[in-house]
């Protein structure tokens, strides 16, 4: 991993969140860094778009800190076969897999192992349904979520 670090930490909270996502969730889930391509995997996590926002910290004659905040778009989208009320089987998984980073962030390593001063999960949007163009096949839902983090640059 090449160290970004005295310009910002956004390179690295995403490989940490990736790293992490790809040994929390299911073997069997499809993790990936950015888009995820054509996949046939019923269960994927997306580290998608990554933003930073800088503004002066401490001042002084040796050191110009800026605190940043960092914020991960991640997409979870979940796929199963059926009918039905199906809808609320797959909405429960994509959930599960998110409940997980969720809970793995704000309880288990808040600060991705140091890379930021803490990570939590401060918005989520979820489709809620199947698009009827889909229902043939099975019934697809897909999640987008905010993780949110804060980080101190000091060199």
């Amino acid at each position: 991993m090449t160290d970004f670090s005295p310009m910002s930490k956004a390179p690295a909270f995403k490989d940490a969140f990736y790293a992490m996502a790809k040994t929390q969730l299911p073997k069997s889930t499809q993790v990936s860094f950015g888009h995820p391509g054509i996949s046939n995997q019923p269960d994927i996590v997306a580290c998608l778009d990554l933003t930073s926002e800088q503004a002066e910290a401490t001042l002084s004659a040796a050191r110009r800190t800026r605190e940043e905040t960092l914020t991960l778009e991640v997409m979870v989208s979940c796929f199963r076969n059926g009918y039905g009320d199906s809808d609320k089987v797959v909405s429960d998984a994509a959930y599960a897999l998110l409940g997980t980073l969720e809970e793995y962030v704000r309880t288990t390593d808040t600060t991705l192992g140091g890379v930021v001063r803490e990570c939590f999960l401060t918005s989520h949007t979820s489709t809620g349904y199947t698009d009827p163009q889909s229902l043939a096949q099975g019934r697809t839902i897909d999640i987008r979520a905010i993780f949110t983090a804060h980080a101190r640059i000091s060199s």
